[in-house]
């Protein structure tokens, strides 16, 4: 076992929860132990599997999620992860008090820096994220380096988490395969999750959350992908999308402290155009191989973030 994949899990004991008996975690050799016992190892890509029973996804699989990274690596989502981070950093400079970004600056803590202090002259500690169905990671690394927080990352898929803990150069993420309806996280411990592109669970968001924590969700507007919905239109099953019955229910479920739209168009070369296809939920149900996508030279991206907070 690498010794630097250890490492991502050296504070779980502030953050982590035993799936069995809901104990804190803490890292022991080369496990993560309850103090009851309850032992999981750390796979040697550096993730753990806190994964109660068996899950079998149908469209997701390592293949895709390469597809995925491809697509993320083009940069057609750097927007979204853009704006992840500005909020992200809202979020800390609200907790001022307590969360290790300074609301004067925005600069994030690291490691060998010493924590500043709040006005109060108690230390700061580093943000803590969840990052809740993180596929493979993408989002996740990039708060983690823009930001320096804190961050745990699951997803209930064993493939995407295997992938994004292999390209965790940083080494400064827990990674875990995770159910969203029963989170590993310990009560109030978490200050921010981040729902990107993913189904949620409000209950839990709010049971890991401590007091005056944020939700910041991501949904697609009407508009994202617009291109690709077009080429399709003949074999999609709804050819017009609404995100409002998904923040119907945000707002619904806790407070909405803002929303906004990022929008963005890219050009896209041949192999980010093919990755993207074989990745995208849109064309789950469709017969891809019938279309010609020639035509699709530009993709647009455009999604909503909203924050929300109990």
């Amino acid at each position: 076992m690498d010794a630097r994949k250890l490492t991502r899990f050296a504070t779980c004991e502030q953050l982590l929860a035993c799936p069995v008996c809901g104990e804190s975690l803490r890292l022991d050799g080369t496990c993560l132990a309850c103090s009851h016992g309850h032992r999981f190892d750390i796979a040697r890509q550096g993730y753990v599997n806190l994964l109660r029973g068996v899950h079998r996804e149908q469209h997701y699989d390592r293949t895709s999620f390469e597809q995925r990274r491809t697509v993320f690596a083009s940069g057609l989502y750097a927007p979204i992860a853009q704006a992840l981070c500005e909020e992200v950093e809202r979020a800390a400079a609200a907790g001022a008090d307590t969360v290790g970004i300074t609301k004067a600056t925005g600069a994030a803590i690291t490691p060998t820096s010493p924590a500043p202090t709040s006005g109060t002259g108690s230390a700061l500690r580093p943000l803590r994220i969840v990052d809740a169905g993180c596929g493979e990671g993408y989002f996740a690394r990039t708060v983690r380096h823009t930001t320096g927080a804190t961050v745990c990352a699951f997803d209930i898929s064993r493939d995407s988490v295997q992938l994004a803990a292999r390209e965790d150069v940083e080494d400064g993420i827990s990674w875990l395969v995770a159910d969203l309806a029963a989170i590993p996280v310990q009560t109030g411990a978490a200050d921010v999750v981040l729902d990107v592109f993913s189904p949620a669970h409000y209950g839990e968001f709010r049971r890991i959350l401590a007091p005056g924590g944020r939700l910041i969700k991501v949904v697609p507007t009407a508009n994202h992908l617009r291109e690709v919905r077009e080429l399709a239109a003949g074999q999609l099953r709804h050819r017009g999308y609404s995100n409002e019955r998904v923040v119907e229910h945000l707002e619904a479920s806790c407070t909405l402290l803002s929303r906004r739209t990022v929008s963005s168009t890219l050009e896209l070369t041949p192999e980010v155009r093919d990755a993207l296809v074989a990745m995208t939920p849109i064309l789950f149900s469709v017969d891809t191989a019938t279309i010609d996508w020639t035509p699709l030279t530009h993709a647009t991206v455009e999604a909503e973030v909203l924050v929300g907070t109990w």
